[in-house]
């Protein structure tokens, strides 16, 4: 088909039988440990599974979906899950047990998130961020003006990126408590986001829109404690749809983006963007990650099909499942990916890394940004 990227030489992966939870996979995470896996449903439960993807133990965590899991960094022994019902707990991760609800509303709790140290999670819903150090309340941040429609923790643990209707704001640590503290706003852009994600050396900051813009910033240099260029906006545009799925490659300064049924990896430079489109889904994209090693990206679109590509770009591996791909997750030795579907099915797939990949592309496959 003119247009799509075609593989030739695929890399040898297996897709595992999947197993079924009681309705739509809503997310999914691999533990640092002892790479076993959790997924989450729309139904409210939460399945904890062994390496081979069998039940070792599961339980009803919401009543509603599950909207949110989390593992606490350094201390995967505790994890903490966010649901329609306004409840976030704090569960042993291993047999399922609660040992605290920390918050009990009737918001849905959208946004949760641990800071890189573990020592804080951050819950938010509509205006209101809720912040805890284990089952302490640190207090919350409430801005009566703006929506939380994304959320992320800096790589230093110290700033909250928030993301609202027309903005970009960020939260200092050091406010936390303080009831008046209003937040620092670093983008003033059209329209509304849909997805946030920091750069893992914390020097840029990526926010998709709602109508189709990819906005990026990045701080003021100030090495040598001289101010050396003032903070950047960069803008992208030409998207079709909604930018709502992000990814930064985990050492390089490529972003992995998607507003349509092409992922986009956009090259940051001194000198701006350089973007390259890579063309294989059909369908709306739903889900990108890129492999802990940096090496491959999994794309799963609106239609059920997933893509996994090589770090140039290039397809490896293509496959059709019966629906829409809605969560997708690297195991830590990036050798195997689960992925999650609105039909309640879990699939793992095995990536054999003895085998290299080399592919080739169809010649009308040559890439253009609009």
């Amino acid at each position: 088909m003119p247009g799509l990227a075609a593989i030739e030489t695929p890399m040898l992966f297996s897709m595992r039988e999947p197993r079924m939870l009681s309705d739509e996979v809503t997310d999914l995470l691999w533990s640092p440990l002892n790479d076993k896996l959790y997924a989450a449903s729309a139904a409210g439960e939460i399945q904890y599974l062994d390496t081979e993807g069998k039940l070792l133990t599961q339980w009803q965590a919401h009543q509603g979906g599950v909207t949110r899991l989390r593992l606490q960094p350094n201390h995967p022994d505790v994890l903490a899950s966010a649901g329609e019902d306004g409840r976030v707990v704090l569960w042993n991760s291993t047999d399922g047990s609660e040992q605290s609800t920390l918050i009990n509303e009737s918001d849905w709790i959208e946004h949760l998130d641990w800071t890189p140290d573990g020592n804080v999670l951050a819950a938010a819903a509509r205006k209101t961020i809720s912040l805890w150090r284990g089952a302490e309340s640190l207090g919350m941040w409430y801005d009566a003006r703006r929506q939380v429609l994304a959320m992320a923790w800096a790589p230093d643990g110290k700033r909250l990126a928030t993301a609202a209707n027309k903005g970009l704001y960020l939260w200092r640590m050091q406010d936390a408590g303080n009831d008046s503290s209003e937040p620092m706003q670093l983008l003033s852009f059209p329209g509304a986001p849909v997805s946030l994600a920091w750069q893992p050396n914390s020097k840029a900051l990526a926010v998709g829109t709602q109508d189709g813009f990819l906005q990026i910033w990045r701080p003021a240099d100030n090495a040598g404690g001289k101010r050396n260029e003032s903070a950047k906006q960069l803008t992208m545009r030409g998207y079709p749809g909604k930018v709502n799925c992000l990814a930064w490659h985990p050492t390089t300064t490529t972003i992995a983006t998607a507003g349509g049924p092409d992922v986009v990896l956009w090259q940051l430079t001194h000198k701006g963007t350089k973007g390259n489109p890579l063309r294989h889904h059909q369908s709306t994209v739903t889900a990108i990650t890129w492999s802990p090693d940096g090496t491959l990206l999994a794309s799963g679109d609106r239609a059920g099909r997933l893509c996994i590509w090589d770090s140039e770009g290039d397809p490896v591996f293509s496959q059709k499942l019966d629906h829409e791909i809605s969560t997708l997750g690297w195991r830590n030795d990036s050798l195997v990916l689960a992925v999650g579907d609105t039909g309640g099915a879990l699939h793992l797939v095995d990536r054999n890394r003895a085998n290299p990949p080399t592919s080739t592309t169809s010649p009308d496959e040559e890439a253009h940004v609009d």
